[in-house]
């Protein structure tokens, strides 16, 4: 009772302080966004006022008066705020107008990688594979599909050696609809309605003739990708300190350093070492730990160790998307969804 008596004591304070102060002369609010991340004021009279958090470089408090530091001026409450909150964004859902076009897999290696694209229009989604490495042609899936409540869901036919099956692929787009995620879990669509302790899997494509604009990325840190939706293997694993990378497939029991440039989403990684982990006659990880890419004893190596085994070059360069402690990439035709440490 006595907070509840102090509180209505206090914005009567408020309130009557403010009948003899001037409002704010400039108001850069905008409309309340449900998209958007922002700031809400809420003011002694009943009215709102928001702001977009992007918008906003700081809130300052000077006893009872709040300046609002906006990128384009000050706004100055005097005495006339009773309650502040901050209200998280919610993406709608993608629609078919957002996926109609092609969406491709970016990044290469000196053998050039392998193209995986996706094509929808307003009824079809036209899956494109080339993979140029061990020379097959491109295979091309023609399908119908829907797409609700974010979720898309196409059928492959029956074959003559398989039965017909649905993909189902939670979509979601970012970075201004340029980038879109596919995620699923491996070999079925039963973790939509139950749990099911594996992890995620995630496809990522970027938008034919769009360039992602990734340049206030957090990319520093220790990125795990892992097999077969467990963390029992690591895939691969990707250290960035600086302007430094370091990118260790841990089944192929191999390791590069040297710096590397970001950009539109594509990291193109200068390696100036190579190592490997394993013997000739050995197999699988070798000398390294899969559940840590901690390895006992690195062999320093001239050239890419794809090379000098005698097969293609494994990657150098490719697409990785951020998305908080999230990153979305794909090599050697694989998708990859990298957790950070």
């Amino acid at each position: 009772m006595k907070k509840m008596i102090l509180r209505s004591a206090m914005l009567f304070l408020l309130a009557g302080m403010t009948n003899g102060v001037t409002a704010q002369t400039t108001d850069h609010s905008v409309e309340k966004d449900n998209t958007k991340n922002q700031v809400m004021f809420q003011l002694v009279k009943g009215d709102y006022k928001y702001y977009n958090t992007s918008d906003v470089m700081s809130i300052d408090f000077e006893g009872y008066e709040i300046t609002v530091k906006h990128r384009d001026g000050d706004d100055v409450y005097p005495y006339n705020v009773q309650n502040i909150a901050f209200l998280k964004g919610e993406k709608p859902a993608p629609t078919k107008a957002d996926l109609i076009g092609t969406w491709e897999v970016r990044g290469h290696d000196e053998d050039g990688e392998d193209m995986i694209t996706y094509t929808f229009t307003e009824d079809k989604l036209t899956i494109t594979t080339w993979n140029r490495i061990q020379g097959h042609d491109p295979m091309h899936e023609v399908l119908s599909y829907t797409l609700k409540d974010g979720i898309l869901s196409y059928t492959y036919p029956a074959t003559e050696w398989s039965e017909s099956y649905t993909d189902n692929r939670f979509v979601s787009l970012m970075y201004d609809k340029s980038v879109m995620v596919l995620k699923y879990k491996p070999d079925d669509w039963s973790w939509m309605f139950e749990e099911d302790e594996g992890l995620e899997k995630a496809e990522v494509f970027i938008k034919k003739d769009k360039n992602p604009d990734t340049s206030e990325a957090k990319l520093d840190g220790k990125w795990f990708c892992y097999h077969s939706g467990t963390k029992a293997e690591v895939q691969s694993g990707l250290w960035i300190n600086g302007n430094k990378a370091e990118f260790v497939i841990g089944a192929w029991a191999t390791r590069m350093v040297g710096p590397y440039t970001y950009e539109n989403g594509v990291l193109y990684l200068h390696p100036t070492e190579y190592y490997v982990g394993r013997s000739d006659d050995e197999w699988g990880y070798g000398r390294i730990d899969p559940a840590t890419l901690e390895c006992s004893s690195w062999e320093k190596v001239g050239a890419n160790p794809g090379i000098v085994r005698g097969g293609a070059p494994y990657p150098e360069t490719f697409m990785f998307i951020i998305n908080g402690d999230e990153a979305y990439s794909w090599y050697a035709n694989l998708p990859c969804l990298y957790f950070k440490q």
